[in-house]
Parts: C-alpha cells; structure tokens; sequence
C-alpha cells in the first residue's frame, strides 16, 4: 500500500465512522490534491489488496471492514448514531471502535429479529453465531461473505 493509498483508506474510514457513508471520488481527490483517475486508480489497488470491496456494478465504494456503505441485514447502535455492518463478526468489530451498543440482524432460518448487545466490551447474553464460511475463505465471494 503506497502513502496515498494509505491516506484514502484512513479518510475512507473515518468517515463512514463519523458519517456512515464513504466519501465520493470527488471528495477524495480534494482532499488529496489529485485527480479522480489517481483516485479510482487507488480505489482499485485498495481492492485488489483485500482492504476494501467496490461495488462491481459501479466501482462505488461497497465495503471498507468493518464497514458496509450499503444497507445490510446488519445495524449497528452505539449511542444515538448507526452504522451498517456487512456480517456480524463486522458489527463486533464496529462496537470494538465506537463502544458499547447492539447489533439488530434477524435469524436467516426463521427470520425472526436478534439483539446482539456489547457492554463494558462483552458480548451479554447467551447467543451463537454461526459463520457459514470459514474465514480463510471470506474473499472468494466477499459479498456472500
């Protein structure tokens, strides 16, 4: 990852922390004194390097771990603000930045809706989760993942 790559993820991350979306391309090539292409040319770098998803219908900025910049099966709450999560082990790593909060999601066998509840840094209550794919696995198809 090279220094301005680097400088797009981090502003890519904190603002889906601070904003729960990305930034647009213009956003980032003003923020980094460059140009669009030199922007999408990092964005697809970002990529190809597994530090962050784009959408393959449109190139758009899909996920960026733990983050999702799409809605999802999977809110996260801390306090008064909420984010989107692409999975749950995403929404503990969500709660692990900002503090203590829940994650709302639903069973995908009954659909019926979980409260996974972060507090003082723990998991509360007596749930399991299931992840259908191993982790060495997650990028083959990040977007089943």
């Amino acid at each position: 990852m090279n220094a301005l790559e680097r400088s797009i993820r981090a502003h890519i991350m904190r603002s889906l922390r601070d904003t729960s979306a990305p930034p647009s391309l213009d956003e980032l090539a003003t923020a980094h004194d460059t140009t669009t292409d030199a922007v999408r040319e990092a964005l697809h770098s970002l990529a190809a390097q597994h530090r962050l998803a784009l959408r393959p219908d449109t190139g758009a900025i899909w996920m960026a771990h733990p983050f999702s910049a799409v809605p999802t099966d999977f809110v996260v709450t801390s306090g008064h603000r909420s984010w989107w999560a692409n999975c749950v082990w995403d929404g503990f790593a969500i709660l692990g930045l900002v503090g203590d909060g829940w994650l709302d999601t639903r069973s995908p066998q009954t659909g019926d809706s979980i409260r996974l509840t972060v507090e003082r840094g723990r998991v509360t209550g007596d749930a399991i989760v299931h992840f259908l794919v191993p982790a060495r696995h997650f990028w083959d198809d990040i977007g089943f993942t």
